[in-house]
């Protein structure tokens, strides 16, 4: 009973990994593409900020910028399930990290090598996210092509969104493909280099559309 109880239970991890990781590497891309509207304009900015805080239900068009806070910390939750369910199959030891560099040196496995630098950006991660999250939640109101180019260049947030978002835009997508290749996409897609090259062309995107719009808030900035 104690090993199919056990099996049980590392059958719910992987689904909550699974699913869980899935979510936020949604949240993640609808999150960049919604940021991304800088490069359409401070107006295109402002209109999305200002729907996002539910403008539209209010008479003065004002909004309710809390929604923005609840829906980070919403988003801090979900991660922290996903940091808790990934940690039972983190090498956490020595004996496990030594273990998994005598494999790597002995098989060179690219999935293995992608599950590494997946672990290795979720470390990152999990150390910048909490600071975006908080410096989003607690000041919401800020979000807009003025405010958040003040928090990125004039503060000197970008040295904090810069590598979180390299690292995020790595994780998703190498956290997806795994999770593709786990529920048989590679099946369908005939090969898994196939659903490789997928990832990699996202990751590129994703993280081009990043700089991009990091770089478009700077002259908003300049204009402060």
């Amino acid at each position: 009973m104690g090993i199919i109880n056990r099996g049980k239970l590392s059958g719910w991890l992987d689904i909550s990994q699974s699913v869980s990781g899935v979510v936020l590497a949604i949240f993640l891309w609808t999150h960049l593409i919604l940021v991304s509207s800088i490069l359409l304009g401070a107006e295109a900015m402002t209109w999305v900020a200002k729907t996002m805080e539910l403008s539209f239900l209010t008479a003065d068009g004002h909004g309710y910028p809390w929604v923005v806070t609840i829906i980070a910390m919403i988003i801090a939750v979900i991660a922290l399930v996903h940091v808790l369910v990934a940690a039972h199959k983190m090498p956490l030891n020595l004996r496990q990290q030594k273990a998994l560099k005598q494999q790597l040196n002995v098989v060179n496995h690219g999935d293995t090598r992608l599950w590494v630098w997946q672990a290795a950006t979720g470390v990152v991660i999990f150390l910048l996210l909490p600071v975006h999250l908080w410096l989003i939640g607690a000041a919401p109101e800020t979000i807009g092509p003025y405010g958040s180019a003040d928090r990125i260049w004039q503060q000197g947030v970008w040295l904090l969104y810069l590598p979180l978002l390299l690292c995020v835009e790595l994780h998703a997508a190498i956290g997806v493909y795994r999770v593709a290749v786990k529920w048989g996409a590679a099946r369908d897609l005939n090969s898994r280099n196939r659903l490789k090259k997928i990832k990699s062309i996202i990751s590129v995107v994703f993280i081009l559309v990043g700089i991009a719009s990091l770089l478009a808030f700077l002259p908003y900035a300049n204009a402060l």
